[in-house]
Order: C-alpha cells, then structure tokens, then sequence
C-alpha cells in the first residue's frame, strides 16, 4: 500500500492551527482590555478610515435575491447604487463589518504598534501577522468589543459619506456621476430640514405656546384610580377630549359617557361617530387635531410617551394640545420627564399620587404553576402571539373551561364582548396578550404568565420590568378581589423580581416629524429619512418610523405623487399583511390614475359572507376582513362618497357578528400536527408531533 503524502497547502494549514492555539495562549489579554479601554476611539477611527478606504477603492459587491429565490452575492451597478448608499449605513453591525473588512485585525494590528505597552509589544513581535490579526478579531469577538467599533461606524458614516467615497472609487465613478443630482437634492433637503428644526421643541407647536395651560399630573400604577379621577373631572367641564392609547379604551369612554348622560363623539382612525349636542370626545391619541380647542383633555398612559413606535403622538399631545387644563395619567417611570416637558413649555402644573385599591402579591401557592390543572376561574392567561391565544383556549375549552379571548388583531367591538362575557362571569377565565395591560379594567383575581418571552417586531426578547408591572398591575378588583394575584408558568423568581424592582425612570421621549415638513421638496420617504437622521434635541428621540418610511417608498414606486401619498400614509394600515396592503396599493393605483375604486367590489370580496364559519381559519379571514373594512372607512373620509360609511359598518357589523357566532361556541382549534393532524399541546413548539418527524427522517435516511 502506497503512503500518501500531505500537500503542501495541508502542511502550512496544520503549521498555522500549531501557531494559532499557541499564540491563543500567550494572548495578554488584561494588558489588551486596558489599552482597549484607553484607545478604544483611536482603534474604531483607525477601522472606520479602513472601511473608507474600501469603499474608495475595492470592488462593491451586494446580496439579491436571484431568480430561483435564493441570495447572491452582485456587484453593484448604476441601478442599485442608490440603494446601496442609502440602506448602507442601517446594515452595519457586527457581521456586517467583518464580512465588507477581512483585514480588520491587521489594521489594528498597526495601530497596536504605537503602543508602549511592553507586554502588547512582546506579544506582537513574537508572532506571525496572520496569526495575531487571527487572535485580536477573536478576542474582539469574545469580548463583545467589536459591537463598539461597528457602533462608532454606524454612527459616523452616512449616506452622503457612502456616496462621496463611492464618486472617488474608479469603479464606479460612472455610475455615482449619475446619481449625483440626487444626492445634490437629498444633501440640499438634509440642511433644509436641519435649519427649520429648532432646538427647542415646543416651538414646534405655535398655538400651543399662545395658551395659559395648567397640568394635573396623575402618578401611580395600575389600579390606582388616576383615569377614574381625571375622568370625572372631564364629564363636568363644558368641553372636552379623553386620548386613549387604544381603540377599545376610547370606545368604552365613549359608551360610559353617554350613558351617563354626557353626550360623547367617537373618533378613531377607523370610525367616526358624531353625537348631536355633544362638545365632548373620546378618540385614539393619533387623532388628536392640535388646531381646536378644549375646555379640558385627558391624556392617558402617558408613559406611552418613550414607546419607538407610537411615542411621538402622546408628545405631541403634551407639547402641543389646545385646552385650559389637561389631566396626564402615567405610571411612576415618567413623573420627571413629563414634569421636564411641561416646565420646557412655561406651563404650570400640580402632581397628584395615587395608591393601588388592593395590595398585588406573588401567588405563593402556585409557584409550579400547571398547565391547564391550575387554571382556576377569574384568571387571565398572558401570551403574546394571536396563535398562542387561540392554542391556550382551545386546550382550555377541551376540558371544559369556558374562555372569552383578548388580542390586537380582534375588531374592537369584539374585544369590547369578550371583555364583557368576563366581566359578568358567562366566562370562566381570559386568555389575552398585553393588549389587556393598556387600561382595560377586568375583574381579574390573577395574571398568569404563560409566556416570558415576547417578540417585539425587531427580536424575541425577555419581559421588561415595566411590561411586567402593566400587565401584572391588572390582578385584583377594588370591591371584588380584595388581593390581586400574580404566578408565572415559567421563571416565577424572574417574574416575581421584576414585578417589584424600583421603577427606572424614563429618560427620552420620542417626538414626530412636524406635518408641514412633509411639504418641503423632495420625495417623502426622503423627507421622513432625513429627518430620522438629523441627531434629537436634550432628552428626545426620533422614534421608529421604518415601516411609513417603507410605505411611502411601496407608494413612490408606483407614482412619485407627493400630494397623494401624503394624504395615504395618514390612513392607518397593516404592511405585513398581504391581502391588507395589497388593497391599500392597489386604491392608490387608482387614485392615482384618476379612477374611482369599487369599494362594494371589495367588501363582497372580504364580507363575512364569504367565510365558512365552519372553516379552520374562519377567524383569521374574518379579521383580515374586518381589518380591510378599517382602511375602507378611513379611505373613503378622505376620498369616497360619504354614502358609501353606513354600508362599510354595516359590513364590519356583519362580520363582528360571525365572530361572536364562532367565539360563542367555544370550540376554538386545538394546535394539531401539520402531517397526521394529531392534537399537541399549546406550548408545543413544532407544527409537526415526534412520530411524524421520526417518520419523516427514517424515510429520508433510506431513500439517500
């Protein structure tokens, strides 16, 4: 038998691993931690240079999706350095970096040459290059330092850098020279945009400045009776607006008022009732009209104010509402930023504190909570998915408990019943998402944690100590439950820890974009863009306004109508759904070709009577329907014939009322294996049961 004999390339290889793993074990790495520390913007600037340098110079290449679906990796080209430029400073992170810069340890490398370190400097010199450029990236790596310097290139590039790097790149001069006017144009908005920000923020809103207006701050937790207060005081005033941080809640003050004989209009972005005779209003806080005046406005959850999504309406409404007095209510956590708010504004103010009605404890004899044995009636069950929901319940009415269910995605007059059905105890208990923390006031004996674990639009990610708080805060019913209850399926000392640790106050809100910057020249997504990246004033923050920013550029696309899809992005609308947007698309097509939309066309489309409530997915359907009956009323406010409002509700009630027929039978879907149909547990993570995947893999290991 013949020896083989190792190549070459082998050789060097197994040389190099030798090297590696002993230069691993010589590494200083508490003299490398201190000189980190020291020289830790030297280092990124120098990495920072580097990555300048490449775009000057290398060839630039992109992922795209290739015509069967998968990523490949393309050259970038006249028709995507725009897009290169613009979403280059987004994509860096970690990974990002060291993909676009495989030297990056022998750029700092150099720089670890001016270091007087003698420990560093006998390391360095004892070592092959290759080898300690290999070292300091996984020492970068293992230490998280990395993530540093990425955030310093985030924070120091942009696209205008991008692109003049781009323009001095013999590559590409060509094509950058073609994209020139535009980045002349997008430079021009940036400091046309940056000169009519003012520092100050309150001037933003005139009218409000103009105002003698006296703050009353409500502070305390959930249970508290602070909205209960300041409602009171609105019923009495001559004129007034209740600002509710969800559809429902502004719909229960709507109901309440009138029926106390305090006659209430309802506006939301979806729905409009106007009461004869009434000068009071209970709406969404995004429909807030800073141009009308109020004898009185009650703002409530203003500690909404921090939220990156929807934060800017609760300061605008701070900054900028129009009445003499003005009830805040707010958890603790915002006490002092709302008071630094109201003082920026040279308003005066008084804090009122309140105290829970019933004392919130751990339930001690439920720290192994059960699924679903310990269930036990007045309890409400918390996940965070719309799936999780209906899985929990349907275990739950398998073994015969009666369940009313709570989620955004539910039309709000069935939240509103479901709710209901609790309350008067026709249910045993309710399965709900934090949608129940916002407000809703449910006689509830415990919060059960079933989940610890929430997806927040971005990651999965653990429970913060103040969603804890809010939704926790909802045990215990003055006059009913004496002691609310709180237990956790999983992590109970996690649960129980941050439901009382101190309250970290809140140390930014975000502020939106003012509506008249809209109409400056420039593409509104570029308009939005640019100013998400002109850098907050003191104690502000732009927020997150990726997905109307996405919208607008799915808008321009079609038509660059500035006037059109400026009126649109007001119309709120789900993008993730495929059948909701795609009608929103397809309306603005229309609109814009100067067509009228056959709105009846697409209410038989999506009318209830077109689902089988016998359907698995019958509430799904209903929902996506009831969600395109939303857009259908707030499109046609802005566009439509107004005869055509009566015959939309009248839609929506249709399928609200199939809902009920479906919820009112309490047979929801067990989760089942996608293959055999086999009933699993909700918590089960797979859409498949363990004999179908044995099944599967033993069939695809014998057919190999």
């Amino acid at each position: 038998m013949k020896r083989r004999h190792k190549s070459s390339f082998a050789i060097k290889k197994a040389q190099f691993n030798t090297e590696l793993k002993e230069a691993k074990k010589r590494f200083p790495q508490e003299a490398f931690d201190e000189y980190f520390k020291r020289e830790h913007i030297t280092i990124s600037f120098a990495v920072y240079s580097e990555l300048l340098d490449i775009l000057k110079t290398e060839k630039i290449y992109i992922d795209v999706r290739g015509e069967n679906g998968k990523n490949e990796k393309q050259e970038i080209s006249s028709s995507t350095i725009e897009r290169f430029c613009r979403d280059f400073q987004n994509r860096i992170n970690a990974v990002y970096l060291m993909q676009i810069m495989p030297e990056m340890g022998q750029v700092i490398l150099d720089i670890l040459w001016e270091s007087d370190d003698t420990e560093i400097l006998e390391f360095i010199t004892s070592v092959r290059k290759k080898v300690i450029a290999k070292v300091i990236m996984k020492y970068l790596r293992d230490s998280k330092r990395i993530k540093e310097i990425a955030a310093f290139c985030k924070n120091n590039i942009s696209e205008h850098v991008v692109f003049e790097q781009l323009l001095k790149n013999p590559n590409y001069q060509r094509a950058a020279r073609r994209y020139k006017k535009t980045m002349d144009a997008k430079r021009l908005l940036f400091e046309t945009i940056e000169t009519s920000t003012p520092n100050d923020y309150t001037k933003l809103f005139p009218l409000a400045r103009q105002e003698k207006r006296k703050f009353i701050i409500h502070i305390g937790p959930t249970n508290s009776g602070k909205t209960y207060q300041a409602l009171e005081d609105l019923k009495k005033s001559e004129s007034g607006i209740y600002l509710a941080p969800l559809r429902l809640l502004a719909y229960e003050q709507y109901e309440k008022m009138n029926r106390e004989g305090v006659p209430c209009s309802m506006i939301t972005g979806e729905e409009r009732i106007l009461m004869p005779g009434s000068f009071h209003q209970s709406s969404t806080i995004e429909m807030l009209d800073l141009s009308e005046e109020w004898d009185m406005a009650v703002i409530d959850e203003a500690q909404m104010a921090a939220d990156r999504q929807r934060g800017g309406y609760w300061t605008s409404a701070i900054l900028g509402a129009r009445a003499k007095t003005i009830h805040i209510c707010a958890s603790g956590d915002a006490e002092n930023l709302l008071i630094r708010m109201i003082e920026s504004c040279g308003d005066e103010y008084e804090v009122q504190y309140h105290e829970r009605k019933t004392p919130l404890v751990m339930d001690e004899s439920a720290v192994d909570f059960n699924f679903p044995s310990d269930v036990m009636k007045g309890d409400a069950l918390i996940v965070f998915s719309r799936k999780d929901v209906h899985s929990v319940a349907a275990e739950l009415q398998d073994h015969g408990v009666k369940c009313s269910i709570i989620y955004g995605s539910l039309p709000y007059d069935v939240r509103h019943r479901e709710a209901q059905k609790f309350a008067d105890g026709d249910t045993d208990v309710v399965v709900a998402t934090d949608a129940i923390g916002m407000g809703m006031n449910l006689p509830i004996r415990r919060i059960v944690f079933l989940q610890t674990i929430k997806y927040d639009g971005i990651n999965e990610r653990p429970l913060t100590s103040s969603e804890v708080k809010q939704i926790g805060g909802r045990a215990g019913r003055y006059g009913k439950y004496d002691t609310g209850y709180v237990t956790s399926y999983y992590d109970y000392e996690t649960i129980e820890g941050l439901l009382f640790s101190r309250m970290i106050p809140l140390r930014q809100v975000m502020i939106n974009i003012p509506e008249d910057f809209l109409h400056k020249d420039g593409k509104i997504s570029a308009i939005l863009d640019t100013w998400n990246k002109i850098p907050a004033e003191k104690y502000y923050n732009k927020g997150d306004i990726s997905e109307k920013i996405s919208i607008a550029r799915a808008l321009e696309s079609i038509s660059d109508n500035r006037e059109l899809i400026r009126r649109f992005i007001r119309i709120p609308i789900n993008q993730d759904n495929r059948d909701i947007f795609g009608v929103y698309l397809e309306y603005y097509k229309l609109v814009n070709d100067g067509i009228s939309p056959d709105i009846r066309r697409t209410m038989a489309e999506f009318g209830a009577d077109t689902v089988d409530e016998e359907s698995k997915d019958a509430l799904l359907h209903l929902e996506i329907g009831s969600s395109i009956f939303d857009f259908l009323y707030a499109f046609t406010r802005a566009f439509g014939d107004m005869e055509d409002l009566y015959k939309i509700l009248e839609g929506k009630r249709l399928i609200s009322e199939k809902i009920f027929t479906i919820l009112d039978k309490q047979k929801l879907n067990l989760k089942s294996c996608a293959y055999c149909g086999k009933k699993l547990k909700w918590s089960y993570q797979y859409n498949m049961c363990q004999e179908c995947f044995r099944k599967r893999r033993y069939l695809r290991k014998h057919r190999q």
